[in-house]
C-alpha cells in the first residue's frame, strides 16, 4: 500500500482514481487543503454477505477507517453505518456523491444528498431511502464516497469511499437472505398486546395475523422457553362478567397458539377482569380509555 506523505500535495480526483485501481489510501493529513482519503484496497475490495432469518448485512472493509455495513434486521427496515474505532470526521453534515471508478472516466460525479455525521464509532447511519441510493450507485459500478471536515483541521476534509468491485454477486447473496428474513424481531414481539372489540369473544382475522407472527417468531428461536398471557377488560359492566370475559380472551390466544404448533406447557395463562390497578387507563372517562383498557398481553421470555 502506498501512503501519501504530509508534504505531497495530491489532487483529491488523482487520489481517487489511484485508490479505485490499486488501492491507495491518501493520507496527506498536513498539508494545507489537503485530503484524507480511505477507499477499499482494489485486490481486496469483496463485499461479504452474511446472514440468518433474524438479520442480514453486507459489508466492506475500508483499509485505516473500518467497515461500511448493509444492515437489514427482520422487522425493521434496511439501513447503512459506517463503524470506525476513531472517525476522522467532524460532526455536521457530510456530502454524499457518486464518483465514477478510474475505469469509467466517461461518467460524471453526481451528488446525491446531505447526511448527518456524528463524532461515535458510528459516525454515518443511513435510513432504508438513502441506503438503497447507495445499492443502486454501486450496481451501477460508481463509487459513492461521503466527504467531511477533518475534526483536527479546518484546512482537511476526508472523503470515505466505497468500492463497486464485486458488489453485485454479494449483493445477490444478500438480497436472497433478506428475502428469507421473519416478519418480526424479538424486540418488537416480547411484550406484544391483542386489544379486543367490545363484548368479542372470538378472534378476529387482525388479531390472528399478529398471533401468526408470534407463532413464526417462537418457532424459529429455540430460546423463547415460555410466555405469559394475560387477560384484562374495560371497567364497563359487571366485575364477575368481566373476570369471565378476560378468562375467555386470555385462553382464546393461548388456544389458537397452541392450535398452531405451540407446547401448551410453555404458556402461564391468567385472567383480571378489570382489576383497577392492571388497568393501562385507571380512570376511564371515553370509549377510548376503555379500548387501551380492553386487552390479552403476552410476555415472551428468552433464555
Amino acid at each position: 500500500m502506498i501512503i501519501a506523505r504530509p508534504s505531497d500535495s495530491i489532487h483529491p480526483r488523482i487520489c481517487r482514481a489511484l485508490a479505485s485501481l490499486a488501492g491507495l489510501m491518501c493520507a496527506a493529513s498536513v498539508h494545507a487543503g489537503s485530503v484524507s482519503s480511505y477507499y477499499p484496497d482494489f485486490d481486496a475490495s469483496g463485499w461479504t454477505t452474511e446472514g440468518s432469518i433474524f438479520e442480514c448485512s453486507l459489508s466492506q472493509q475500508i483499509p485505516g477507517f473500518g467497515m461500511a455495513v448493509f444492515y437489514h434486521r427482520a422487522g425493521e427496515p434496511l439501513s447503512f453505518y459506517l463503524q470506525t474505532p476513531d472517525s476522522p470526521m467532524q460532526a455536521g453534515k457530510a456530502l454524499l456523491t457518486s464518483q465514477p471508478p478510474v475505469w469509467r472516466q466517461d461518467l460524471t460525479v453526481k451528488d446525491l444528498a446531505y447526511v448527518d455525521v456524528t463524532r461515535s464509532r458510528r459516525p454515518v447511519s443511513l435510513d432504508a431511502s438513502h441506503s438503497r441510493l447507495l445499492i443502486a450507485e454501486l450496481g451501477r459500478g460508481m463509487v459513492p464516497t461521503l466527504m467531511r471536515r477533518a475534526w483536527f483541521s479546518d484546512n482537511e476534509s476526508v472523503h470515505v469511499g466505497l468500492s463497486p468491485v464485486r458488489f453485485g454477486e454479494a449483493y445477490q447473496n444478500y438480497h436472497a437472505c433478506a428475502a428469507e428474513l421473519l416478519p418480526v424481531n424479538f424486540d418488537q414481539i416480547e411484550r406484544s398486546t391483542v386489544f379486543w372489540p367490545v363484548n368479542s369473544r372470538e378472534l378476529d382475522e387482525t388479531q390472528k395475523a399478529q398471533l401468526d407472527d408470534i407463532i413464526t417468531y417462537i418457532k424459529a428461536d429455540p430460546r423463547v422457553l415460555r410466555a405469559e398471557i394475560n387477560g384484562f377488560t374495560d371497567g364497563a359492566g359487571n366485575a364477575r362478567d368481566n373476570l369471565e370475559l378476560s378468562r375467555i380472551r386470555a385462553f382464546a390466544v393461548q388456544s389458537y397458539l397452541v392450535q398452531n404448533g405451540l407446547d401448551e406447557n410453555m404458556f402461564n395463562t391468567r385472567f383480571f377482569g378489570a382489576t383497577p390497578e392492571f388497568r393501562i387507563v385507571r380512570e376511564e372517562r371515553s370509549a377510548e380509555d376503555r379500548d387501551r383498557n380492553r386487552r390479552v398481553t403476552i410476555r415472551l421470555h428468552r433464555e
